[in-house]
């Protein structure tokens, strides 16, 4: 069976915000997930993850400067 996914890609996490096509990326990610979890490929739980800790950049820091 043919892999789903190219080789791993690291993102920087300073890009910002996500984009229109990110967040509806996403939120398809997201919906598949959670419908089953085991038809997700491994990397895009990972494309997932790398989407969702980059909406949470900058949430929570308890440090102002």
């Amino acid at each position: 069976m043919p892999s789903q996914c190219s080789t791993m890609q690291y993102s920087n996490l300073s890009q910002g915000d996500l984009s229109n096509e990110e967040w509806k990326e996403l939120c398809q990610l997201k919906r598949a997930i959670d419908d089953g979890p085991a038809a997700v490929a491994a990397c895009k739980m990972e494309r997932f993850t790398e989407l969702f800790v980059r909406t949470l950049y900058g949430k929570g820091d308890t440090m102002r400067v």
